[in-house]
């Protein structure tokens, strides 16, 4: 007995108590049902329960657990969304999470169902799958990724960059958030037609004016040229060694790369795991999370670097790895 209470069992209470788990729920349920949405004016716990046909003591729990996760405010008995509600579970801001939580129910979903994961049996459109994947990586992007647009605008080479390229660029916030600070800047999203298309509808609230869109097929078509700075956020190809030239090309000399992926780590995770649970019908993957066939190490992809005529100015991030890298000549 002494020796099971002395293990650390931490990370297995939290596995059973899901906690996390059940504050996704009601948190999911609540936005689809609008119950956000009607607090636009303060309402009181009958009034919420009334128009939403919900029990009232519940109706004052889900408050103040609400209000004690900084969701909710409340005064002289009347609750009202926090700021931090107002933007991201209301369904009229532009910045709402319902379609997030929704693909975190269909990952929810997949493990409730894992039998025929377990069979190899889930397959998925590689199209189909960084379409929806880019409105994911948006909404995830607003919450907290986009901090990566401010590390890179302390460079010199940002704040006198006049064209950039974001490489695989999905939704093309990071495109639009580096035009907002640096305002000479003109931002061109390159990805595949679908995505394009999906991005495009997605960043119309913004008023894009400096961003622009090519679509295309980054391992086969051009990338262009005279490009200040390439900028690559989890893409796909973002560690494959058939690219690094195209790069090196589509850069002026001076020019620098940014490229932030995830590298294995070298234990096995809950990640690596989900990750081989599902497959696409053509692309083929890596067995370690994020990876594809054909994917470099982080020593190796800064080895091809270096040996493709850059030099490397700075590599950071733990999760994550981002290098950042100069063109130092043209004939490679």
């Amino acid at each position: 007995m002494l020796n099971v209470l002395n293990l650390d069992v931490e990370w297995l209470r939290e596995c059973l108590m899901l906690e996390d788990f059940k504050t996704f729920v009601i948190l999911d349920k609540c936005i689809k049902i609008g119950f956000f949405d009607i607090l636009e004016s303060p309402k009181a716990v009958e009034e919420i329960s009334n128009s939403l046909n919900l029990n009232s003591r519940i109706v004052k729990a889900i408050c103040e657990f609400f209000k004690s996760k900084g969701f909710l405010e409340e005064e002289g008995g009347r609750f009202m969304p926090s700021e931090i509600s107002r933007t991201f579970f209301s369904r009229s801001s532009p910045f709402s999470l319902l379609d997030l939580f929704e693909m975190k129910e269909e990952e929810i979903e997949n493990w409730l169902n894992i039998d025929r994961a377990l069979k190899g049996e889930i397959l998925r459109k590689e199209s189909e799958f960084f379409k929806k994947r880019i409105i994911y990586l948006a909404k995830l992007a607003l919450l907290k990724d986009l901090k990566i647009v401010f590390k890179i605008s302390e460079y010199e080479e940002f704040r006198n960059a006049e064209k950039l390229l974001d490489l695989g660029g999905g939704h093309g916030l990071y495109a639009y958030a580096f035009t907002l600070l640096n305002g000479k800047l003109e931002a061109t999203v390159f990805d595949l037609p679908e995505v394009v298309r999906t991005a495009r509808d997605f960043l119309k609230p913004f008023s894009p004016e400096r961003v622009h869109f090519v679509d295309g097929n980054f391992f086969k078509d051009d990338l262009g040229s005279g490009y200040d700075l390439v900028f690559s956020s989890f893409n796909p190809g973002g560690k494959r060694a058939e690219l690094i030239p195209k790069i090196h090309r589509a850069l002026k000399i001076g020019g620098i790369y940014v490229n932030r992926q995830y590298f294995p780590r070298e234990f096995f995770t809950i990640e690596d795991l989900e990750w081989n649970l599902w497959g696409f019908e053509g692309l083929k993957k890596g067995f370690k999370a994020y990876t594809f066939e054909g994917d470099l190490s982080f020593e190796e992809y800064i080895d091809k670097l270096v040996e493709n005529g850059f030099q490397i100015l700075d590599l950071f991030g733990e999760t994550y790895r981002v290098i950042v890298a100069k063109k130092l000549d043209q004939n490679i």
